[in-house]
């Protein structure tokens, strides 16, 4: 029985990802940097482990334990830093990777499996749009694939897995999607912009990253994905989910454009951060940002899943599907009592 031990395992993937570990009977430990925390995580142990302030002898008698490392801690790109972005995304993303890739080499680490973003696929195939240049988030997921794959030296095995969006749930935890679903909720015409992208059900990811674990092959970067679709055709999805109708209003990009313009001055004169540079991101929002995904679905043994299904998830945990049956009900009852 191989150990593995999950950076993140708390989180949203992981949650699904160290019950996935466990049917294929694997032994599963989540790392965590809370100095307070739970010993156990849904029957899972918890580890205390800050790859930041820990000693590379304290980080080398953990790892010593484990044949696989997940990493699917660091920032995303929703966090907003009170720092410069390109050096607190380079710390957060690329250094305990670095780190413990150079480390694990000294314990025989079979492999390191790094959780990316699909953002440096199409920094790849889209050179004009200059995404590792304009946004800070993307460089650090850049710099995270190619520091930690050469300090690892084919002695550790990376797989690196390239993510786009994911939707489901988590017991006790909201969807990164709830302020869209609100939206989509609350008016018929849905404003939104051109463009479109990859799709995948949180479930079918915890299988990719079990497959990446079982996979034989040497180093790879993995495009996971399960479908594609416009904007407009994930709104109707949404819509379908919360039961209702939505037309969705496609804005022409040169007004999202100035909009994004002005977003960006503000940011500016308040002293905001971020990962992402809003006006250029527009480049990749409006774009059909879609993956050939054959190829990892056969390697990786994963598959489509029920998108539909896990978009409905991910609106119920939202937390507007239980409030509309109820509101549907209190009006149902209501009309029962007038009648009588």
């Amino acid at each position: 029985m191989k150990k593995v031990l999950v950076i993140g395992g708390q989180g949203f993937i992981g949650f699904h990802l160290i019950h996935a570990l466990k049917q294929r009977n694997y032994e599963v430990v989540i790392a965590s940097r809370k100095l307070q925390l739970d010993a156990e995580f849904y029957g899972f142990p918890v580890i205390h482990f800050d790859i930041a302030h820990f000693s590379d002898d304290a980080i080398l008698s953990v790892l010593r334990d484990f044949q696989v490392v997940v990493f699917g801690g660091g920032a995303d790109d929703r966090t907003m830093p009170k720092e410069d972005p390109k050096a607190f995304f380079y710390r957060e993303n690329v250094v305990p990777c670095v780190k413990l890739a150079t480390l694990g080499k000294q314990v025989q680490l079979e492999k390191l499996i790094i959780l990316g973003s699909y953002f440096t696929y199409f920094n790849r195939m889209k050179p004009e749009w200059k995404m590792a240049e304009r946004h800070p988030y993307v460089r650090s997921r850049v710099l995270q694939q190619e520091e930690t794959i050469k300090v690892a030296d084919k002695q550790v095995k990376v797989e690196i897995l390239e993510l786009p969006y994911i939707f489901g749930s988590a017991p006790k935890m909201i969807p990164l999607w709830k302020p869209l679903v609100k939206y989509i909720n609350s008016t018929p015409w849905v404003f939104y912009t051109r463009g479109g992208t990859a799709m995948i059900g949180v479930e079918e990811v915890a299988k990719a990253i079990v497959g990446a674990i079982e996979y034989r092959g040497s180093n790879s970067i993995w495009q996971i994905g399960a479908e594609n679709h416009t904007w407009a055709a994930m709104i109707t999805l949404f819509g379908e989910a919360l039961g209702k109708k939505r037309k969705t209003v496609m804005l022409p990009t040169t007004l999202v454009r100035f909009f994004s313009w002005l977003t960006r001055w503000f940011f500016k004169i308040t002293g905001k951060k971020s990962g992402l540079d809003i006006y250029h991101f527009i480049s990749t929002q409006t774009a059909q940002t879609y993956l050939d995904t054959n190829e990892s679905m056969q390697e990786l043994q994963y598959g489509q899943g029920d998108l539909k299904k896990s978009i409905k998830e991910t609106v119920r945990a939202s937390g507007l599907l239980d409030r509309l049956v109820t509101k549907k009900a209190f009006f149902i009852t209501k009309k029962a009592f007038s009648n009588t």
